[in-house]
């Protein structure tokens, strides 16, 4: 029972400093300027979000739209690097008569579709790496982080260039059973969503990391908070810890995580889809827009590798001002 009342006084302590430490700061800080210079940066900011937001939105949607549709860039060698704005052509055709509209709204759907479920899943599973190594014993933890140092230690380029060529290779579809191949449409004859689901495992198996690293470091130092300690010494189960106040305070560093991993992985679907290590020629990407577009530029065609360089820097570019926004609503 006395030891009862100790943890309780030590709570009640600590949430009385807290509240003494934030009122003072509070009244220390200086007072916002209301200047005009201010007031623009700060609604020009998420207005802009909202403006490439919207239109990369739009181009993903019209990717879905004309592969639902069967509206695929064929080959028409009678309208070979025409520029753009010329007939139908809003954005001109490449040097093997395709539309680069067409090619580019459906890169976008695979793109950014690529790029979310990666860092949505290294997110996920980075996360729960950390904690658990965050509320584990001292031994545990210790070996579960080195790991992650040891992957971290390996370039990250190399680790994904060495992953894809492994799950690309020809033989790599005899390996998986059978099942695992009718759930993913796979056969002989046709390869299904096996090249998507590959690259986005790639992708995120050399991403979580990164959130591995953060949570764990974010979690712990949440877990020496005095009143985590108080409710373990009542009896509190630590996986109850972890879901009622863990894992809620590190909301905010997570989600800022995840958006800066969503731009990390578009950047690496670019990547190996320009090495020809992407999803494949039959699942049209930026990546791979920018690869078959390097022979275009020979024949004068300086736009068929200017529109997805464009999509992709404007892709990050939204991501990052989403981050910086996030981050300081957080810091705010």
């Amino acid at each position: 029972m006395e030891q009862i009342m100790v943890l309780y006084s030590a709570v009640e302590n600590y949430k009385k400093e807290r509240k003494m430490s934030t009122t003072k700061g509070s009244s220390m800080k200086p007072r916002k300027s209301h200047n005009l210079d201010s007031t623009a940066s700060h609604s020009s900011g998420p207005r802009m979000i909202l403006i490439l937001s919207l239109i990369l939105l739009s181009l993903a949607l019209l990717g879905h739209f004309f592969c639902m549709t069967s509206t695929q860039p064929l080959t028409d060698l009678s309208q070979i690097n025409r520029y753009p704005f010329f007939n139908e052509h809003i954005l001109g055709t490449d040097s093997l008569g395709r539309d680069i509209f067409v090619m580019a709204c459906i890169g976008a759907r695979n793109s950014l579709a690529i790029g979310l479920l990666a860092a949505l899943i290294a997110v996920c599973f980075g996360t729960f790496w950390g904690a658990i190594a965050a509320i584990v014993s001292p031994l545990i933890s210790s070996l579960m982080m080195r790991t992650v140092d040891a992957l971290l230690a390996i370039p990250s380029l190399i680790l994904l260039l060495a992953l894809s060529a492994l799950i690309n290779r020809p033989d790599f579809i005899n390996v998986l059973p059978q099942s695992v191949l009718d759930l993913l449409g796979a056969s002989k004859s046709s390869l299904g969503i096996l090249p998507v689901i590959s690259i986005i495992l790639v992708i995120a198996s050399t991403s979580w990391l990164e959130a591995a690293r953060i949570a764990f470091s974010k979690i712990a130092s949440i877990r020496s908070e005095e009143y985590i300690e108080a409710a373990l010494s009542l009896g509190a189960g630590k996986t109850w810890v972890l879901r009622r106040h863990l894992i809620p305070n590190a909301r905010s560093i997570i989600l800022i995580q995840t958006s800066l991993l969503i731009s990390d992985a578009v950047v690496m679907e670019a990547g190996l889809g320009f090495l020809g290590l992407g999803a494949g020629p039959g699942t049209p990407s930026w990546g791979e827009m920018l690869r078959q577009a390097q022979t275009d530029l020979f024949y004068g065609n300086w736009w068929a590798p200017l529109i997805p360089a464009l999509l992709i820097s404007i892709t990050i570019l939204t991501i990052n001002l989403i981050g910086e926004n996030m981050m300081g609503r957080v810091d705010g």
